[in-house]
């Protein structure tokens, strides 16, 4: 496989497993923080290796294109997270509201 593949794969699964984390971990105990920085700690595991390996392999333009990659799928990927998990409490709390 190529560097381009791989560097799209580390992507994908950081998206997914942040997610999959942020989710289950909100579905479960219903608390936005918690949630939030076990997906940021998910998210962080994933891509500090990922740019690391990045930065040891490339020079020049396609270390500071990589590296800019995946300082913006961080940061994209945290905010769709955070919000999935907003949308979750409150759709939470207007269930409750609404059956009492």
């Amino acid at each position: 496989m190529s560097y381009d593949t791989y560097y799209w794969l580390i992507m994908s699964i950081a998206f997914i497993l942040t997610h999959v984390v942020g989710v289950l971990l909100m579905l479960k105990t219903q608390k936005l923080l918690l949630s939030f920085l076990a997906s940021l700690a998910a998210n962080l595991a994933v891509l500090i290796p990922a740019s690391l390996w990045w930065a040891s392999m490339f020079e020049g333009f396609a270390l500071v294109f990589g590296l800019s990659g995946y300082g913006i799928a961080f940061v994209n990927t945290e905010v769709l997270v955070f919000f999935a998990i907003f949308i979750m409490k409150k759709k939470k709390q207007m269930s409750t509201e609404q059956s009492s």
